[in-house]
């Protein structure tokens, strides 16, 4: 049986979008120099995770986020799933998560099927689904070994 190491980041958002791709890009630099041929991102890396800020922060993919997950992927020459970030398509905001190869090529991109709606009666209420707009599909992307499908 072939093995791998898989890295899992997790990141202090700041309300900064750059500085939070630049923290990023360190951590896969140092998940790659510690052997990790695939990294994971967490959702919403580049943003503060919440409604109000989804349009602020959106961008197209590609974009700024993802032009540097690309540069870094390939640096490093791994597997990258780019966690999440707010993308803007078409006027709809989505969730969504880019996924590149060692040479730095988009494998895959997944919209967030799945909005977490809830509603706890005096407690908490959030709903993805007033900012968001859910994807239609699942998506996969074949590595040198495995075939990983989204979401994870």
């Amino acid at each position: 049986m072939t093995s791998f190491r898989l890295a899992l980041i997790q990141l202090q958002i700041s309300s900064i979008k750059s500085d939070n791709v630049t923290r990023a890009c360190s951590f896969i630099r140092e998940a790659a120099t510690q052997g990790a041929k695939i990294v994971s991102l967490p959702e919403c890396f580049n943003s503060p995770y919440g409604a109000k800020y989804f349009p602020e922060y959106a961008e197209k993919i590609p974009g700024e986020s993802t032009q540097k997950l690309s540069e870094v992927a390939k640096e490093c020459s791994i597997y990258l799933i780019g966690g999440s970030i707010p993308e803007e398509d078409a006027g709809k905001l989505y969730n969504t998560c880019a996924v590149f190869g060692p040479d730095g090529t988009l494998l895959a991109k997944y919209r967030k099927i799945h909005l977490f709606d809830i509603d706890v009666p005096g407690k908490i209420t959030f709903q993805e689904s007033k900012t968001l707009s859910p994807g239609d599909s699942f998506s996969t992307f074949d590595t040198r070994m495995y075939q990983i499908s989204l979401p994870l």
